[in-house]
């Protein structure tokens, strides 16, 4: 069925709740999905609740939702459509009032031959459509979506929180009915909790680390981190009467004092969805126009990855396991904050953790908890710094030992000895690629001789956000760009195919849904060694280091490029140039 055609479309069936439930029962009767006796259970849930069945069996995981989907299209001609390839207009969905679109859950899609086209996650009987019909002042038709697909859009074209923006959460729901095209929100009626709820279960479903909230003269600005990269997310229009009230709500939470708004606070507040408890720290500094906050979100239950789960290239993965497995020497992880070499020093420790081995760490703050690994948690307050933890630790006879980060020359010194006398270190640095950690080393005061003996390997690293498969599209390169190709992907052609971001509901518009690491493994021996020993500038160990066959961190990203993983931009903003 074609999901452009507009006969499709007509509402020319009229159905009720109890004829889409019998018409659900006819088609999943006998599946081996569910049972007899659970189908009849849903269907009387349905039936006391209101809640459409086709939810209710979405919900109870035993049908997916596409599946139920496809079955509602079999028995009503409704196509089923993904709203990313519908094309939404802009145009359209400025004419229809917030509050209809929240409301009735739907999203206006476009005008067709003089039909409104307006998605929905299930069956509306000709009641809702009769009501929608004089609201919009337009013949109604519908488009099949998933409920996430309606939830974005909404979310993306009318702004995160309507509902309780628009006073239609709990108990506000009974307040009164429609509102016209054109009402204007009453101001008393928003529901300031509601919308705080709202904005943290978006924020915790598109899997942000980061909301900041920043008040400004003319309006207010909310934004999300994902994937490592700020994203300012819609609003409802008039939200900026509101934030004071927003902003005194998240510090009642944080348990701040409300009353103060000339200096800075920190607090901190516990936050359930979806059965997962979510810490949120929160710190908020004052500003001329209103107090901004930033909510750090922490998962309660995150898990570590394991090394299959990093996304090492096979050469690279066997570089790694050679490092990891040394007796002893220093293995560093380079990069900056928030470039995952966390995620992968855990790897690399796991890996590890076996009873014939004692590992101890010593960290900044403990971020993940392993079974089998004594861990400790710096108290610079106190005087526990990483250089005395690191003392201690090596009186209790540790095969590995790990070292948060090495910050100063004190700590550099007492690892570079563990490393010598028997000890597999690892530790971080905050360098730009791999070369240079070796030039901070000795920076730092370690002897040139003694970095060249104990460092094993040093693993740079850093974080692409990965296309979304189900909006990207193919692009063309300007010629200085494929001239690069060949030299930065060595076995690649230059008329390969690549990748930009568009935007859809999946990946909540932005173009990207998760993020992959690359890395710049270096392998300490040989002529490097020597070349370390003798003072040389990172240049010309970055050009025996390429001579000897290292991948660079843009190289490898260069490869994610070519294979549509991510965008020659995203390369290009999170890697430099070669020395």
């Amino acid at each position: 069925m074609n999901p452009n055609s507009s006969t499709s479309t007509k509402t020319g069936a009229y159905w009720t709740r109890p004829l889409v439930r019998q018409q659900l029962r006819g088609a999943f009767a006998g599946d081996r999905r569910i049972s007899s006796a659970e189908f009849r259970d849903l269907e009387e849930t349905a039936s006391t609740s209101g809640v459409p069945l086709e939810h209710l069996l979405v919900d109870s995981g035993h049908i997916p939702e596409e599946d139920v989907l496809k079955v509602l299209s079999d028995i009503t001609a409704l196509p089923v459509v993904n709203l990313a390839e519908a094309g939404i207009d802009r145009n359209i969905v400025a004419q229809i009032a917030p509050r209809i679109a929240a409301q009735s859950n739907v999203m206006p899609v476009r005008l067709e031959a003089g039909i409104l086209l307006l998605g929905t996650d299930n069956v509306r009987e000709v009641t809702e459509e009769d009501r929608l019909r004089l609201l919009v002042n337009h013949p109604v038709g519908w488009l099949l979506c998933t409920r996430a697909d309606i939830r974005e859009s909404i979310n993306h074209y009318y702004g995160i929180g309507l509902k309780s923006f628009l006073g239609l959460t709990g108990s506000r729901d009974a307040e009164g009915g429609m509102e016209e095209p054109g009402g204007e929100v009453e101001m008393q009626r928003v529901d300031i909790p509601g919308f705080i709820d709202e904005m943290l279960s978006e924020a915790v479903c598109a899997e942000a680390t980061d909301i900041h909230v920043e008040p400004y003269e003319e309006d207010l600005r909310i934004r999300f981190r994902i994937d490592g990269s700020l994203s300012t997310v819609s609003l409802p229009d008039g939200i900026k009467e509101c934030d004071r009230a927003i902003v005194s709500g998240l510090k009642v939470l944080g348990q701040m004092n409300i009353a103060e708004h000339r200096l800075p606070q920190d607090g901190r507040f516990t936050f359930e969805e979806n059965e997962h408890s979510y810490d949120i720290r929160m710190s908020v500094l004052p500003t001329p126009h209103g107090e901004a906050v930033n909510l750090r979100i922490l998962n309660r239950v995150t898990t570590f990855l394991t090394i299959e789960d990093l996304g090492l290239r096979p050469d690279q993965r066997d570089t790694f396991d050679r490092l990891v497995q040394r007796p002893h020497g220093i293995i560093l992880f380079a990069g900056p904050t928030g470039s995952g070499k966390t995620t992968s020093l855990y790897a690399a420790l796991e890996s590890l953790n076996m009873e014939d081995r004692k590992i101890v760490t010593i960290e900044d703050p403990v971020e993940y908890q392993i079974h089998g690994i004594t861990q400790l948690h710096v108290r610079p307050d106190i005087g526990f710094t990483f250089a005395s933890g690191l003392r201690s630790i090596l009186r209790h006879d540790p095969d590995v030992v790990l070292v948060g980060e090495i910050r100063d020359p004190e700590t550099a010194s007492i690892a570079t000895s563990a490393a010598l006398t028997g000890h597999l270190v690892f530790s971080t640095l905050h360098t730009n690629d791999a070369v240079s950690s070796i030039t901070r080393l000795i920076d730092m005061g370690i002897e040139p001789y003694l970095v060249s003996s104990s460092v094993e390997g040093v693993i740079a690293q850093r974080l692409v956000r990965r296309l979304c498969m189900r909006c990207r599209e193919p692009r063309t390169l300007s010629r200085s760009v494929l001239e690069k190709i060949p030299d930065l992907c060595p076995g690649g052609t230059a008329d390969g195919t690549f990748y930009t971001h568009r935007g859809c509901p999946h990946c909540r518009f932005t173009g990207f849904r998760g993020r992959r690491a690359i890395f710049e493994i270096l392998s300490m021996d040989g002529e490097l060694m020597s070349r370390a020993a003798s003072r040389a500038p990172t240049h010309e160990l970055m050009d025996v280091a390429l001579r000897q066959g290292l991948k660079t961190l843009r190289s490898s990203g260069w490869k994610l490029a070519r294979e549509g993983q991510t965008t020659i931009e995203e390369v290009m903003r999170v890697t430099r140039e070669e020395i």
